[in-house]
């Protein structure tokens, strides 16, 4: 199996829905992945990106790699049909891994990202390949019907899970001491649980919290001084997840303001919350509800994250049986395991697809 992976750049949603799965294959050599990149394409070509050399460097990669299959990660970069010919040409599957709804990017994420997803060339590059590849892997039930309120009619695979985890560290009976976020321009989501986190604050002087990401810490936290620590984001995947680990939350949140783009995002945050032996707090009626059920997390409505917080920080033992509870669903129901096996079935339905069409276009 050899996996070609055209994305804008090395990702987070490359790393961990599609290379730590399959991880263990790699390893044993059942399994080569290469990139081609946007980021590659710039760093070669400069400006100069639609140009013949570029064309032919596609063609170099192509050769180089000779995949089985093709797998469009959120892509929305150059030579996007030029790439998915070379595929349909070759009689190579083709995948579009999508994890947003990247037709539907709205202001709310910030003028950079809104500009950014919402560039002519780009929405027609993402729908041009969402319309023409043989399947499209969804992360979700929920952002599969979107796109098909979107118009998207083809082959559309719905994952059950789309982030795995296993246990980092373990559950740990101890004071609840630190509060932790981890958010890329989400502001708007964190806005939510803000003015029950400042009231915990002042109540319980030995409570610190953490912003971890690209998220700028309000200005309404700076009476806390030296109480609020914000720490910058980790490119890599699994260096990110031991950096978490090393924070040592006892408390995780995961805020989400009610939009349409949040209702069809995924539940990454409670994973890895769990995977480190944090205790999750979420908002309720949005994506949390099935992964916090049955004692694996606080669900909460907007005016009820101050009482949630404070339930944790005076029960310690309230915290580390959901810790616990969390991390034995983690194990049944969000392994490494189970991620493999959905993306190798994943992969044999679009090959699948891919051989039936080639036999209605070029019949015996």
């Amino acid at each position: 199996m050899r996996l070609l992976v055209v994305a804008n750049a090395m990702i987070p949603t490359v790393q961990l829905s599609l290379l730590t799965p399959l991880t263990q294959l790699i390893k044993n050599g059942e399994c080569f992945v290469d990139f081609l990149t946007e980021q590659q394409f710039k760093e070669r070509f400069g400006g100069n990106l639609e140009s013949v050399e570029a064309s032919a460097w596609i063609d170099e990669r192509w050769r180089a790699v000779d995949p089985t299959s093709v797998i469009f990660c959120r892509y929305s970069g150059p030579h996007a049909k030029a790439i998915l010919a070379f595929a349909k040409s070759h009689g190579v599957p083709s995948v579009y891994c999508i994890d947003d709804d990247l037709l539907n990017v709205p202001l709310e994420l910030g003028q950079l990202k809104y500009q950014f997803h919402n560039n002519p060339s780009r929405l027609e590059a993402v729908r041009h390949l969402l319309d023409n590849v043989d399947l499209v892997y969804c992360s979700n039930a929920r952002l599969e019907q979107r796109l098909r309120e979107n118009n998207i009619t083809g082959h559309l695979y719905p994952g059950q899970i789309f982030c795995a985890g296993e246990i980092i560290s373990p559950a740990e009976l101890r004071p609840v001491r630190t509060i932790g976020y981890m958010g890329f321009d989400h502001a708007h989501d964190f806005e939510i649980a803000l003015p029950g986190l400042i009231r915990v604050l002042r109540r319980f002087p030995d409570v610190r919290f953490e912003l971890f990401g690209k998220i700028p810490k309000p200005d309404a936290l700076n009476e806390f001084g030296c109480r609020i620590v914000v720490l910058p984001v980790v490119p890599d995947y699994g260096e990110f997840l031991e950096a978490l680990a090393a924070r040592r939350w006892a408390v995780g949140i995961c805020p989400l303001a009610p939009t349409d783009f949040n209702r069809v995002k995924n539940v990454n945050k409670w994973i890895e919350y769990t995977a480190v032996g944090t205790a999750v707090v979420a908002t309720k009626g949005m994506i949390y509800d099935e992964c916090c059920a049955h004692g694996c997390g606080l669900l909460v409505a907007p005016s009820e994250w101050e009482d949630a917080m404070t339930t944790l920080v005076v029960d310690p033992q309230c915290c580390f049986e959901l810790v616990q509870t969390a991390q034995r669903s983690l194990v049944i129901n969000y392994s490494i395991e189970r991620l493999r096996e959905q993306v190798l079935a994943m992969l044999t339905q679009a090959k699948m697809i891919s051989e039936k069409w080639k036999a209605v276009r070029c019949p015996a």
